[in-house]
């Protein structure tokens, strides 16, 4: 008989290392605990939890905490099995539940490598057997979120803002936890999106969507709750730039606070968003200087793709023909755009062109008129780059082409059709063709 036994704790320990199970974690644990394991596990593989259950039980209470995860893992199982079977049973079942979550915190407890998984699957289990207590799975979410840093689940922080925000109607939770909770989603969610995890724009949109419904995305709120913070912490960089965020996101560009935490965050840190909220500011003033040089010191910020700098640079044309009516400057601007990169050559040279049709020429009648000629050479550069810009490109073309000289008085200077000739207007000049009206 002692050898019967010997034999049958020699297979179950030969069973365990095929199962894959750590000696160490069962090292120091009793001869009924690893027969209670090995018995229990043939019937969860029949998927007989009925039988299961007590010898699940026997294991749990004799094996040593943390003996392995799977004891846990198949504990869930076995709890969403009887609860199932106990929904009418609302005592029963409460404590089925309460069982239930135990197991994930003791797979948080004794397995950290699986925290973060365990954490975020009890989120859940709690949103679907506890959905009306807000505030527990609020809480849970939270540990969900602390222990998943910039992984955790998009899914898991939409239920984050979804809860937090419940909370905030039913009055249970502050203005400024709902902030707080917000951007700290937000940074989460944007490592989500650069990390191009599947659902992380879709998440994106439902958490933005469900902060403006919240009730507390106001401008008023926000300098309201942060000003006082900002006054007594004015060089604390995450303070400085949530509050940033947050009136940018929600259009509150025109708020003191917004100006004084952009300054702040640019002092601290130039770069190129601090520069470019500053651009903004001060155009919006009417400090068109200021807005220049704040423009270019974004389109100078160190790193920032060359995409990103050409575009910067059709604003800053665009500034300067518009706002500035310095109409030199803007074709400068928009050569550079092109040089950075041929992606807004067609927008650039539709500035370009327009540029050389507004130019005030002096001299003879082709003098004044052979502007045209260099400001169609850009617009057809530009149709041709840029489809969607073909038909507004087309349309100054033919205005412009009007205003070509006659046929008779080119020749009265020798100017032939399809000759080249250098055009100089008000400081600058381009070479082009010919071209009269018969």
């Amino acid at each position: 008989m002692k050898k019967v036994r010997i034999l049958l704790i020699s297979t179950i320990l030969s069973l365990f290392a095929t199962l894959g199970y750590a000696q160490g974690a069962l090292a120091g644990a009793s001869e009924e605990c690893k027969l209670n394991l090995s018995f229990y596990n043939d019937w969860m593989k029949q998927d007989n939890y009925a039988e299961a259950a007590p010898l699940w039980r026997e294991a749990f209470r004799l094996c040593p905490p943390g003996v392995r995860q799977g004891l846990y893992q198949d504990g869930q199982k076995l709890f969403k099995y009887f609860i199932e079977k106990n929904k009418d049973n609302p005592k029963v079942k409460n404590a089925l539940i309460d069982s239930l979550l135990m197991m994930y915190d003791l797979r948080i407890q004794y397995f950290p490598g699986s925290a973060r998984s365990a954490a975020e699957f009890k989120v859940y289990d709690m949103n679907q057997y506890l959905a009306e207590n807000d505030e527990k799975i609020f809480a849970a979410i939270e540990k969900a979120m602390e222990l998943g840093g910039d992984r955790t689940e998009p899914s898991i922080l939409v239920l984050a803002m979804q809860k937090v925000s419940s909370l905030y109607a039913a009055k249970k939770v502050t203005t400024e936890k709902v902030l707080e909770t917000y951007t700290r989603i937000e940074k989460k969610i944007d490592a989500q999106v650069a990390a191009k995890h599947q659902d992380a724009d879709a998440a994106k949109k439902d958490i933005d969507n469900l902060f403006a419904t919240s009730g507390v995305a106001s401008c008023a709120n926000i300098v309201d709750l942060f000003t006082p913070r900002f006054e007594a912490n004015p060089d604390d960089k995450a303070l400085v730039t949530t509050i940033v965020k947050l009136l940018s996101d929600l259009e509150c560009t025109n708020e003191d606070l917004f100006l004084k935490t952009v300054q702040a965050l640019h002092k601290m840190e130039p770069n190129y968003q601090s520069a470019y909220y500053l651009y903004k500011l001060c155009s919006a003033k009417g400090d068109h200087a200021s807005a220049i040089q704040m423009l270019q010191e974004a389109i100078d910020s160190d790193g920032t793709p060359d995409e990103q700098d050409a575009s910067l640079l059709l604003e800053l044309s665009d500034y300067y023909m518009r706002k500035m009516e310095n109409i030199g400057k803007a074709a400068e601007a928009a050569k550079q755009a092109i040089q950075k990169s041929p992606t807004v050559a067609g927008k650039a040279n539709l500035i370009i062109g327009l540029v050389w049709g507004s130019l005030r020429c002096t001299g003879n009648e082709i003098e004044v008129r052979a502007k045209y000629w260099v400001a169609v050479d850009y617009l057809i550069r530009a149709r041709n780059a840029d489809p969607s810009i073909a038909e507004e490109a087309s349309r100054y073309i033919s205005t412009y082409s009007q205003y070509f000289p006659a046929q008779e008085e080119a020749f009265m200077y020798n100017i032939i059709d399809g000759s080249s000739y250098t055009v100089n207007c008000n400081g600058m000049s381009a070479v082009t063709t010919v071209r009269t009206r018969k």
